[in-house]
């Protein structure tokens, strides 16, 4: 059975401003603080505003009105306002859902403590207790992508007002082909890598088709699925795109079984990877780093 003193409900509001309803008490959230508003400092819930997205809660009034306390928690703007002309103190969030509103209003409605029309109320301001939040410390960090655009630019800016117009041709053609070469790197690292680890220490052993040309767990490359035992008797499971016998031989890593292929092709994913490395991958970065070093041999000739 669901507490009416608690709401699953969360109302958000503008500049990460929430409030919830734990416990019979309004968690007043800002991102300086979070204020803790007891359902019986409550008076009455309102919905204002256009489109009734304003929540509007309004405190107890006490005999003694602690001007100070209702003060102090009213600052904030939509953390928190108090009333003029010595009214009740009051809470508002601007929210984005006229639906989340009303909904969140009822909610905190429901959890109101039914009182009599002469029963002492005490001043609700003087119940709601403040947790201020730490201001977060975030480290600064330098971040390569910058300092290396930064670089780019300065040394770019150099070489045009030098006049140096073929190191500047040259020195544009370096981003070219240099991210070229770092993505064919990336593409070709992972199944050399692989390859030569499944050829030096692999264990090869029986595996048994499980499906064919169906995805697998989400997957959209678990073409195949096979599923073998390694050396120590464990169920383990190749996915990937290369298969479509009923058997099939699979090496593993011991070290890592995530690692897996099949047997017969282990060696044209070894050799596919170490040609993209070598053929693609290195050329275009021995260019973009000749590129670069011509560039800024024409920008020191200029210079001098």
């Amino acid at each position: 059975m669901t507490s009416t003193t608690s709401s699953p409900l969360v109302l958000r509001g503008f500049l990460g401003r929430r409030v919830r309803l734990r416990s019979a008490e309004l968690l007043w959230e800002t991102r300086a603080a979070v204020r803790r508003i007891p359902v019986a400092a409550v008076a009455r819930v309102e919905v204002r505003g256009r489109g009734g997205r304003t929540l509007v809660v309004v405190l107890t009034e006490g005999r003694e009105q602690d001007q100070d306390q209702g003060e102090g928690q009213g600052e904030g703007g939509d953390g928190g306002e108090e009333g003029t002309g010595g009214g009740p103190v009051t809470y508002t969030l601007h929210a984005y859902s006229a639906a989340a509103t009303r909904l969140f209003a009822d909610a905190v409605r429901g959890a109101l403590p039914v009182r009599d029309a002469d029963q002492p109320r005490p001043s609700g301001a003087r119940l709601v207790t403040v947790e201020r939040r730490p201001a977060p410390v975030r480290p600064r960090r330098i971040r390569p992508d910058v300092v290396a655009a930064v670089a780019f630019c300065l040394v770019l800016a150099a070489l045009v007002v030098t006049a140096s117009w073929a190191g500047a041709f040259a020195w544009v053609l370096v981003p070219l082909a240099g991210g070229a070469g770092v993505s064919l790197t990336s593409l070709g690292w992972k199944p050399a890598r692989e390859g030569w680890i499944l050829a030096v220490r692999g264990i090869t052993v029986d595996g048994r088709r499980k499906n064919s040309g169906a995805v697998d767990a989400g997957d959209p490359d678990a073409l195949y699925v096979y599923l073998f035992d390694d050396a120590e008797g464990v169920p383990r499971a190749y996915r990937g795109s290369n298969g479509g016998r009923d058997e099939e031989e699979i090496v593993y890593d011991p070290r890592n079984p995530a690692i897996s292929q099949l047997r017969r092709r282990n060696a044209a994913q070894l050799c596919a990877g170490a040609a993209v490395l070598v053929l693609l991958a290195l050329p275009l970065l021995a260019g973009g780093a000749a590129l670069g070093l011509f560039a800024l041999a024409d920008l020191f000739h200029a210079a001098w």
